[in-house]
């Protein structure tokens, strides 16, 4: 830099010499040094060009012209194009030669003949890391209700149903479809089918999930989410499996941290053990995760104050447990459970599910456990 400096002032006023200095602005903007000698040698320089990127327009005239087809034909493309690459020149040409020629995507139709196009396979290609870079640098200048939206789609997951969206449209006071709607817009995410909305890679997912939230607030807007798909079901009483898990999932993923109020504990907890009884027919492993997170939410004096729910979760837990040989786990909760019991006959209770169930290291552990608080 000095010795561009040292040019730049000794030839400074000479009609024999143009100087042209150039530079990109992610590079530079933090660098302190940089700064300070572009701004001393600004006096040199009569005229200042800022280059954007390529708007919607612009690309469609640069695909019509190389494909030598209609700006009308080539709009559909050049929408997908200028989506995927942020309108930025570089990745435009890269994605055009690199990636959608060598894969067949754009190739010479004989039979008409011109050049043409599988838009389907282009809209399904994967952005590139380059261009993914460039969408999460765009995610700190989103207005906020965008940043909102895009924090409610994160937690969901990798998709967000918009029947889902509806339901919690209401409790957020806000238009959560179309505020993904502008999120799309923007290529962050996809609307697909009119059904759901997908993030366009999983590192906008995670970007929008922890960039703008902390733990705790994550924590809360799960349970929040949760909170608000179960107080729908209960209200419409809409019998829908894939709501009713998808609520207590989420207040699973809120944690029990976030919640302070006991008999709202004692609901999720119990709504915890209702999931599990039902998916312990097809996922064993699944319901036993169930039992337990229904366990951490019950009260410090749960077996005071809900004894008939803790004696149900904890033989739950322990049947689940005896049938995937668990045997730390059968050994803890059935501790737990005879411990606790008030009569003979809830201490019983586990020993029913070692009738159906071979398990005979497990068996033996409950005996153990029995025959300690019996004697």
């Amino acid at each position: 830099m000095l010795l561009i400096e040292s040019l730049i002032r000794n030839n400074a006023g000479s009609s024999s010499v143009f100087f042209t200095c150039c530079y990109r602005d992610a590079d530079f903007n933090d660098t302190m040094q940089f700064n300070r000698w572009l701004n001393s040698v600004s006096i040199y320089f009569p005229e200042s060009i800022k280059l954007g990127n390529l708007t919607n327009n612009n690309v469609n005239q640069l695909v019509s012209d190389t494909l030598h087809l209609s700006p009308r034909i080539t709009q559909p493309l050049s929408s997908v194009l200028h989506h995927k690459t942020r309108g930025n020149p570089f990745f435009l040409k890269q994605l055009i030669e690199q990636s959608l020629k060598d894969k067949g995507f754009i190739y010479f139709n004989l039979s008409q003949p011109r050049w043409d196009f599988d838009l389907e396979e282009i809209m399904e290609l994967e952005i590139s890391d380059d261009v993914l870079s460039l969408l999460i640098e765009d995610l700190q200048g989103l207005p906020g209700d965008l940043l909102l939206g895009l924090k409610v789609a994160s937690c969901l997951g990798s998709c967000a149903k918009c029947a889902i969206l509806d339901i919690l449209s209401s409790d957020f006071r806000t238009d959560l479809q179309g505020i993904l709607q502008q999120v799309s817009k923007k290529g962050f995410m996809k609307n697909v089918g009119g059904t759901m909305f997908r993030f366009e890679h999983d590192k906008i997912q995670q970007a929008s999930y922890e960039l703008f939230m902390s733990d705790q607030q994550r924590s809360e807007c799960h349970m929040r989410i949760g909170l608000a798909i179960c107080a729908h079901t209960m209200n419409t009483n809409a019998d829908n499996e894939e709501l009713f898990f998808s609520s207590v999932n989420q207040m699973n993923k809120g944690g029990v941290g976030v919640v302070h109020d006991p008999i709202q504990k004692n609901i999720i907890a119990a709504l915890n053990l209702r999931a599990g009884m039902r998916a312990i027919m097809f996922d064993t492993n699944g319901a036993k995760q169930l039992f337990e997170h229904g366990i951490s939410f019950l009260c410090s004096d749960h077996w005071d104050s809900e004894y008939n729910l803790s004696i149900n979760l904890y033989d739950a837990v322990v049947e689940s447990a005896c049938v995937l040989n668990d045997r730390a786990a059968v050994t803890f909760y059935t501790e737990e459970l005879i411990s606790h019991a008030r009569c003979y006959d809830d201490k019983l209770i586990c020993k029913e599910t070692f009738i159906f169930v071979d398990c005979t290291a497990s068996h033996d552990i409950f005996n153990t456990n029995l025959e300690r608080h019996t004697k």
